[in-house]
């Protein structure tokens, strides 16, 4: 399994802090700390730009976005303010915000000094489920059927101050939730309990700021400060069942993004020295070490894999994104 690069689409929007392709794969989203940027991704030639803006005052970040399930709508959010939005492309060639910071915790936020602080966000797979999370370890879950009209379904706590993650499970009926403390709390969010959760599991690693569950739901992988945890979600244990640390000769980084591929049993890691991994996970206590390439000079923030499994998006500190194309051999 080997990548390779395909296009560069740096932009002049500062720190890459997430990148995104719709359940589609027909858009690419990039959020940065200025701006973020949509493109239209055919596969034919460059992606063409579709969209960009500015949101919130202030620092204009975004830390975090989603795809709506069910609506031409992106889901975004970050900031000083922890300001959300909702944002329509369906209209014209940019994106139209729809409602803006329904559930800000600008006051709590800049009481705490948290600049640029992002407190995740998830869409519920094919629902219209949106979890948010906040400052004093709360994540709220708001049915957005109507984006400009999201009604609060219910809310959890979890232990530590700030949320630094979420992830729903393929099947929508878990929510983990990384915290400030380094737990990942798992929580039950079936329909008949969404309106009030219920804790399932905390699981320990270390601090995580991202989580991503693989596509049949037997794996959650989280970056830790200096490996990723792997946990089989079928056995579940607090301690990971794996901790994919690279071997001897083999350069060293701290973790900073996952991605499962979205067909087969591989996993991208990308890390503080400007490389990404990847690992054949098929046996969740046995993973191996497949590639290890370097692709920027600057520390990767976030990955994500395109849903036909070619392309892999990366995103770096310094502004990159940049797709590159992954092959089985």
């Amino acid at each position: 399994m080997i990548i390779d690069l395909l296009h560069d689409l740096r932009t002049r929007n500062g720190r890459t802090s997430i990148v995104l392709f719709d359940p589609a794969g027909g858009l690419l989203v990039a959020g940065a700390s200025k701006a973020m940027t949509m493109w239209t991704v055919t596969g034919e030639g460059p992606p063409a730009p579709r969209g960009y803006a500015r949101p919130g005052r202030g620092p204009r970040s975004v830390t975090t976005a989603g795809f709506h399930p069910l609506s031409p709508v992106l889901a975004t959010n970050g900031g000083r303010d922890s300001v959300a939005s909702f944002w329509s492309w369906e209209d014209g060639p940019g994106l139209t915000p729809v409602f803006v910071h329904p559930w800000s915790d600008k006051r709590a936020a800049m009481a705490a000094g948290q600049v640029g602080a992002a407190f995740g966000l998830a869409f519920r797979p094919g629902t219209a489920t949106l979890a948010t999370g906040h400052i004093q370890g709360a994540v709220r879950l708001w049915d957005v059927r109507e984006p400009g009209r999201p009604y609060r379904l219910g809310s959890l706590k979890v232990r530590a101050a700030y949320v630094d993650a979420l992830a729903f499970s393929p099947g929508g009926s878990t929510l983990a939730v990384a915290d400030h403390a380094g737990n990942v709390d798992l929580w039950d969010v079936s329909a008949r309990s969404a309106s009030a959760p219920v804790p399932v599991m905390t699981l320990t690693g270390g601090r995580a700021s991202y989580l991503s569950f693989s596509p049949d739901g037997g794996m959650l992988a989280a970056n830790t400060p200096f490996s990723v945890a792997l946990w089989d979600t079928g056995e579940l244990s607090a301690r990971p069942a794996a901790n994919l640390a690279r071997g001897p000769g083999v350069p060293t980084g701290l973790a900073r993004a996952v991605a499962f591929h979205p067909r087969l049993p591989v996993l991208a890691c990308g890390d503080a020295q400007g490389a990404v991994s990847l690992w054949e996970v098929s046996e969740v206590r046995r993973p191996r070490l497949v590639s290890v390439t370097p692709v920027h000079h600057r520390p990767i923030t976030t990955l994500s894999f395109h849903p036909s499994g070619t392309l892999l998006a990366v995103g770096a500190r310094d502004g990159l994104t940049a797709l590159w194309t992954f092959a089985e051999s």
